[in-house]
């Protein structure tokens, strides 16, 4: 059956040579284009067997070509496919119904479902397996741009409000923005201005982001000066960053 091919696929991956091994990615994810395959790809019984182990195990992969690749698999998973800068058009091959006569859901609202199903344990491996700080760099860059894609789908909005209101999430990207890479710390500085122009900012993420204000406004004010004179967004949204840590305060509940 078909999950029975797709589970021969991801062994290969694992267990053959890199050509072999890119092959089968190639024909992972021309098969997750379809809607009724990446729905039963990701659901309840398929996770742990299919998706987690790309996080724990095959983007960590000796061969550099081979962990990209499985790297590109994985962010397919997380996003249906889209690119979130593209117009909202559901691609021709999933528009219509089915041959059961039941409307066809995009791989897109797929991921969507999925992400916040599986949040909680997803999340977390996303944080311990690929943004650790001994994660290698292509895992790190990668696994952050993937990151700040999730978070500014627009379909993700419940998925973004959640992962900016954990006190954990924010002291991982924070530790990301002093990254020995200016890759990573430019990648990171991304995802951290979420969190910093969050205005429903929860009471445990404004106190983190006050304790540690001094520190992060003179960080972030010498981030990437040689950006700025080629880089006015970047220069805009560091000064906004800057500024709307100047002006945070702790709400008194005493009163």
């Amino acid at each position: 059956n078909d999950v029975s091919k797709k589970d021969s696929a991801v062994k290969l991956r694992r267990k053959s040579t890199p050509d072999v091994a890119l092959l089968c990615g190639s024909l992972l994810r021309s098969a997750l284009r379809h809607p009724k395959l990446f729905k039963l790809f990701v659901s309840d019984d398929n996770v742990p067997r299919y998706v987690y182990p790309f996080m724990e195990r095959y983007v960590h992969q000796d061969s550099f070509e081979v962990s990209g690749d499985c790297l590109e698999t994985f962010k397919f998973i997380m996003t249906g496919g889209v690119n979130p800068a593209a117009p909202p058009q559901q691609p021709e091959e999933q528009r219509g119904q089915d041959v059961d006569g039941e409307e066809l859901q995009s791989t897109a609202d797929i991921a969507s479902d999925f992400l916040e199903k599986n949040y909680d344990p997803l999340f977390d491996r996303f944080n311990n397996r690929l943004l650790f700080p001994q994660a290698s760099y292509v895992i790190k860059r990668a696994s952050i741009q993937l990151l700040s894609t999730v978070l500014l789908t627009r379909s993700n909005y419940p998925i973004m409000m959640k992962y900016i209101a954990s006190r954990h999430n924010l002291r991982t990207v924070m530790l990301l923005l002093r990254d020995p890479s200016p890759h990573v710390t430019l990648d990171a500085f991304h995802v951290f201005k979420i969190f910093a122009a969050n205005p429903q900012k929860t009471p445990a993420i404004t106190k983190i982001l006050v304790d540690n204000r001094v520190k992060l406004m003179k960080y972030l004010d010498g981030l990437h000066k040689d950006r700025e004179g080629v880089d006015v967004q970047f220069r805009d949204e560091k000064k906004l960053v800057i500024a709307t840590l100047e002006g945070l305060e702790i709400e008194d509940d005493s009163s």
